[in-house]
């Protein structure tokens, strides 16, 4: 099967609801559907994490994976751990990368998925009471065991990822990293830098940092949650009604969609970015994956920047 560029579908709305209820038959249907028409875009890299929807997002891809036996081989699966969902104080998330909680994590994943490794696992938030050796030695018994092929992170500062790699031989090889047309700090930390307008943030050089070690950077959130549509709640926020408007216009110079050009727009970076999408809409998915036949120009991608912040670069 030949892999859709740089394009991974993130399997955050599988399984139904966010709770402990058990899968029924319609979200079981409507999963296979999801995954049916992200296969037949060409999208075979999948993106979990052992929280979404309380592991049943992954628990309806095993059920899938069973159903279509002869697939593995010919798609990447990734999962995510470290977040422990709602068990602190007024209800908030706490982070645990400890080495034999990763463990464990790991194993859960690898039945509730029904397969025997996973192509990538990230740490899923940096917690700051985890030594960074502690998690390189949960990462070599892993790789050891042959449970996981290769490893990242998300959330995660070039600090962070440079501070890890002291202490482990294993190349992190992903971040994943809110990044899109509506928040795009990883860009106003390079070019703001030194400017009144700087961004307070500890991910300077981030891209730079993935260029020069071959860290592929994942971006989630890559489609705004719709934020730049025609819903009318936006229009009165100016830079989000212009860049609507903007991006319907160039939808037409490029006879595609607006989504796919959103896709476009992070994937012209140089070094190599990997959106994600997220959206259970089938024909939204197929509007996705047309963005790499989009060869957006210079000037277009300066200009929905531009518009898409409000304001002009220095």
């Amino acid at each position: 099967m030949k892999q859709r560029k740089s394009l991974i579908f993130g399997c955050m709305g599988l399984g139904g609801s966010w709770d402990t209820s058990p899968i029924t038959k319609i979200d079981q249907i409507k999963a296979f559907d999801v995954i049916n028409t992200a296969l037949e875009s060409e999208i075979n890299f999948f993106d979990h994490a052992d929280i979404y929807t309380f592991g049943k997002a992954e628990k309806v891809f095993g059920m899938f994976l069973k159903e279509h036996n002869n697939l593995r081989a010919s798609i990447k699966i990734q999962s995510k751990a470290g977040i422990q969902l709602h068990e602190g104080l007024l209800n908030s998330n706490r982070y645990n990368s400890s080495k034999n909680y990763v463990i464990n994590q790991v194993e859960g994943i690898l039945k509730r998925l029904q397969i025997e490794y996973l192509d990538v696992f990230l740490i899923h938030r940096p917690d700051p009471l985890t030594h960074p050796i502690e998690i390189a030695e949960a990462f070599q018994i892993l790789k050891e065991k042959g449970m996981v092929k290769a490893f990242g992170v998300s959330n995660m500062s070039a600090t962070q990822i440079q501070v890890f790699q002291q202490f482990s031989d294993i190349p992190i090889h992903y971040n994943q990293l809110q990044f899109s047309l509506g928040h795009s700090q990883l860009l106003h930390n390079e070019v703001f830098f030194n400017t009144e307008n700087s961004v307070p943030s500890n991910n300077f050089g981030m891209l730079a940092y993935a260029q020069k070690h071959d860290v592929k950077i994942q971006t989630y959130g890559s489609l705004d949650k719709g934020l730049f549509g025609t819903a009318s709640v936006n229009a009165a926020i100016k830079n989000i009604a212009d860049t609507s408007k903007l991006l319907n216009q160039l939808s037409e110079k490029y006879q595609t969609n607006i989504a796919a050009l959103q896709l476009a727009w992070i994937s012209k970076l140089p070094c190599e970015i990997m959106p994600i999408i997220g959206t259970t809409n089938l024909d939204r998915i197929k509007q996705c994956a047309k963005f790499d036949q989009i060869d957006l120009s210079r000037e277009d991608w300066y200009d929905l920047w531009i518009t898409s912040m409000g304001k002009k670069l220095p």
